[in-house]
């Protein structure tokens, strides 16, 4: 895998330790330990359909291919990859891709992430 900066989420202690009173693991909890691990990964939010999933005791993979420490997709039981961007993440990569040069509003297409060619990079949830 290659390198990556680590920025884990604050929650990931938070939701570790709900997931033990919970029983721990994944089914059935309401705070499954893979959300947790994803978020001690540098995940800042769990899509609801991942958590809902894990919660039927679903395998759901928390896949990080890219260097780029916000580029990652949730890989469901059926196949579809779930992407999520966070805003400030999106501009970033249009702005790296010279689609916005900082300033004012933006609003189109951001182009690819420049580490890796993830074309999924819309600025919001995208399940593909």
């Amino acid at each position: 895998m290659p390198s990556r900066e680590y920025h884990p989420n604050p929650l990931s202690g938070f939701g570790s330790l709900i997931s033990a009173k919970g029983g721990g693991g994944d089914a059935g909890n309401s705070f499954p330990q893979s959300d947790a691990s994803d978020l001690a990964s540098g995940a800042r939010f769990i899509p609801g359909e991942v958590t809902y999933a894990r919660r039927r005791g679903e395998k759901v993979t928390f896949v990080q291919d890219c260097n780029n420490s916000t580029c990652w997709y949730w890989l469901m039981p059926d196949g579809t990859k779930i992407y999520h961007w966070e805003h400030h993440v999106w501009l970033s990569i249009a702005k790296a891709n010279r689609k916005w040069d900082g300033e004012g509003e933006f609003s189109g297409d951001a182009g690819p992430c420049p580490h890796c060619g993830n074309v999924h990079t819309n600025g919001r949830t995208h399940q593909d």
